[in-house]
């Protein structure tokens, strides 16, 4: 008897693992974030490799380092300007409040500034938002706060947002 019903459960087990739907994974490739946002980002990942690594074991830290920088391109200006907003989820970097967020622009000489207060800012990707409420011509960028109901507000000034 219990042997029969061992088998049932087996069965059952076997018929609902069977019925899930099976959909093939697919790699989604986005555009690699540009080379000159890694070239600003050049301090952080030296210190995350001379944290995080005991020397002789740095080979490659720094491609470890750009792995774990998600990021999304954000329009700040009426005109369209573009800004590259990064959130920096290695270790070291990521508190209780979210990870370090920086956000970059363009100069006209091809190298990117850091422009989200002195150091940048703490959250995650998808709590930071652009309002349509200018200040200097740029839009404000606003910072959703883990607890879903407070913000944190950058407003343009001296060629960077502050809050």
């Amino acid at each position: 008897m219990e042997s029969a019903a061992k088998y049932r459960c087996t069965f059952l087990f076997l018929a609902l693992v069977l019925a899930l739907p099976c959909r093939p994974q697919t790699a989604v490739s986005s555009p690699s974030l540009p080379k000159g946002v890694l070239t600003a980002l050049a301090h952080d990942a030296n210190t995350y490799c001379e944290d995080q690594f005991a020397e002789g074991y740095r080979e490659g830290c720094h491609g470890k380092f750009a792995g774990h920088l998600r990021w999304r391109e954000l329009t700040i200006t009426p005109s369209g300007q573009a800004a590259i907003l990064v959130e920096n989820d290695n270790l070291g970097f990521c508190g209780v409040g979210g990870c370090d967020l920086y956000l970059f622009v363009q100069r006209k000489n091809g190298s990117f500034a850091q422009v989200l207060g002195g150091n940048g800012g703490l959250g995650t990707l998808e709590r930071v938002s652009v309002s349509k409420k200018l200040n200097n011509g740029h839009y404000n960028i606003r910072v959703r706060w883990s607890d879903g109901k407070t913000y944190s507000t950058y407003e343009w000034a001296d060629s960077q947002y502050w809050e």
